[in-house]
């Protein structure tokens, strides 16, 4: 009888124990139900290492934030094909070692008219080049130095990049004295300290490094083009395939174009001239594995 009289809040405090009790000893069986087949939707992702070679379009401002137009872009790609990246930076031949041992996973490789500078062999490139920008003679302001071909710049001690090792390089066609130097910046130094009276450079070099060294440089002679492609690591492990990856970057590439993304970037980074020596060719270009 006193069992009777119990409340009826009562019966439903023992239900609702009764019921937390089945809950938690079956909780753990579902748990490992859900947790025993792989979900591959939830598996974290590598971030890409692209290596930037210091340039004007890639660089470490002051604070030691990646600056430059190659960074933006590369990101901008990256988020289209739901990939990160991370930026190592780092001597350009270095860089060439690493992609081929897959250290790191792209670069930018540069394929140089009238130089020894190739690209690389064995790695994966775009068909076609990523931008073609010209090479010119400069020099400092008020030199008043008028070339007409390439024999007239013989007399001239002529400084200029070359991305080969020393026992790979060729001479030059039409130039006398020939001095080398590891970056643009090193190259305009010398320009200004007349150890040499001719630079090789494309736009965006003479414009940024005359600007951040105070000096005004005279474009004196076009003598070829300057060829840029993006480079994939055959062998990172961070890679399924890098054909694949390529032409997914290729794609990417066009509709960063298409939806005005480059010409944004471009004029953030006070290059908004170069806009059209940027490839925007078909994607069905496809990709490659570079030869000798």
């Amino acid at each position: 009888m006193r069992l009777a009289a119990l409340p009826i809040r009562h019966y439903r405090n023992v239900y609702r124990f009764a019921m937390l009790l089945l809950y938690l000893l079956f909780l753990p069986l579902h748990s490992h139900a859900q947790t025993g087949a792989p979900n591959t939707k939830a598996t974290t992702v590598t971030p890409l290492k692209v290596a930037i070679t210091p340039s004007p379009y890639g660089f470490l401002d002051p604070q030691g934030h990646t600056r430059g137009t190659t960074p933006d872009l590369a990101l901008a790609t990256a988020e289209l094909i739901g990939r990160k990246v991370e930026f190592i930076h780092m001597p350009y031949l270095r860089a060439v070692h690493e992609l081929k041992t897959g250290g790191i996973d792209i670069m930018y490789g540069l394929n140089v008219e009238q130089s020894s500078t190739r690209l690389p062999h064995g790695v994966i490139a775009s068909s076609t080049p990523h931008s073609i920008l010209p090479l010119s003679l400069y020099s400092t302001a008020n030199r008043g130095i008028n070339l007409q071909s390439w024999e007239q710049a013989n007399k001239y001690r002529v400084g200029s990049i070359r991305l080969v090792p020393t026992n790979q390089r060729t001479a030059s066609h039409g130039q006398g004295n020939t001095y080398y130097f590891k970056d643009v910046a090193s190259l305009t130094k010398a320009l200004l300290a007349k150890h040499i009276d001719l630079a090789t450079l494309e736009p965006a070099a003479a414009g940024s490094i005359g600007k951040q060294l105070g000096a005004k440089l005279e474009r004196v002679f076009d003598y070829g083009w300057m060829q840029s492609f993006p480079l994939f690591s055959p062998s990172s492990p961070r890679i399924h395939d890098a054909i694949t990856l390529c032409q997914a970057f290729i794609a990417a590439r066009v509709q960063l174009f298409d939806e005005g993304v480059y010409a944004a970037i471009l004029k953030t980074n006070d290059m908004a001239y170069l806009l059209p020596y940027y490839n925007q060719r078909d994607p069905t270009d496809g990709c490659r594995t570079t030869t000798p």
